[in-house]
């Protein structure tokens, strides 16, 4: 593991079956507004009596009648975006075993509410979903199957200079704003004992590591080494528009805001985040403000 341990990863992670969490919202901080009424939302194309029988159905598959498979674990990867959510996604698509997969990017309360499953696991990823654990909780109570959230992170000045395929053009795909809401939103998520920490260096640096973590805090089986998720991944089946491409893990990803390209990029986010070395003490990214004085 990367940086001080203790700073970045859950108690949680270590142990293989989470207790009951406590209750949420309390102190949870605000939603940013384009994100309110979206995660929740119902699809338009439903009606409320098709929406009622899909419902029924899934508490029938869910209950394992009729000799369905029934939903055991919603496994839900949220977190600080372009922090290896995608990465962290097509690995478990292509190397775990009969899990409920989607190829893109989904909601977790409306898979929850409306997918259909006739597996044991089911995973989605959205970095947004963060906002959601207490609504995603609240869902699964009193239900058969359990929810499990895998919160991404990664050094925020490789967050805050990464670049998106889509948006490249527009810049940084995270801008400093986001970040603060996200980050508020990861320190208030990462207190309860259904979650378990990913950071993206140890992604990228030890996915067997990653991978015995993950198992142990879901519960789910790993047919392929999460190293080797390149070998069985096609842009046909999943959306890796956010990876900039399907290739094996680079390590130098880790490190890549400190190129000269990224250092005014780095002079201008110490601007408009004045806060930021001291969340990376936090955080475990640095032991203290040192390397500010390059950037000076």
């Amino acid at each position: 593991m990367t940086g001080p341990e203790a700073a970045r990863l859950h108690p949680e992670a270590a142990g293989a079956r989470a207790p009951a969490p406590p209750a949420g919202r309390a102190g949870r901080p605000e939603r940013p507004e384009r994100d309110v009424g979206l995660a929740d939302a119902e699809p338009a194309f439903l009606g409320s009596i098709r929406r009622a029988g899909k419902r029924v159905l899934l508490g029938v598959v869910d209950r394992g009648w009729f000799g369905f498979t029934p939903l055991q674990t919603h496994v839900v990867v949220c977190g600080f975006p372009r922090s290896g959510s995608t990465l962290l996604q097509l690995m478990v698509e292509t190397c775990v075993e009969g899990a409920k997969v989607f190829g893109r990017e989904t909601r977790a309360l409306r898979m929850a509410r409306y997918a259909w499953r006739n597996h044991a696991v089911m995973v989605t990823k959205r970095p947004g979903d963060i906002y959601w654990i207490d609504e995603i909780r609240e869902f699964y109570e009193g239900r058969r199957a359990k929810v499990r959230f895998v919160l991404t992170t990664r050094d925020p000045r490789a967050v805050l200079t990464s670049l998106h395929a889509r948006t490249a053009n527009q810049g940084q795909h995270v801008t400093p704003e986001a970040w603060r809401t996200y980050y508020a939103h990861f320190e208030y998520a990462r207190r309860f004992p259904d979650t378990l920490v990913v950071d993206f260096a140890d992604l990228v640096g030890d996915a067997p590591a990653v991978a015995r973590r993950l198992t142990e805090f879901t519960g789910w089986t790993v047919s392929r080494p999460f190293e080797e998720f390149h070998l069985a991944a096609s842009s046909d089946t999943f959306d890796a528009v956010a990876l900039n491409g399907i290739r094996p893990l680079d390590r130098g990803a880790v490190d890549r805001w400190r190129r000269p390209a990224h250092r005014e990029d780095v002079r201008r986010l110490l601007r408009q985040l004045p806060e930021l070395p001291e969340r990376l003490i936090a955080m475990g990214y640095e032991p203290d403000t040192e390397w500010v004085r390059e950037y000076a």
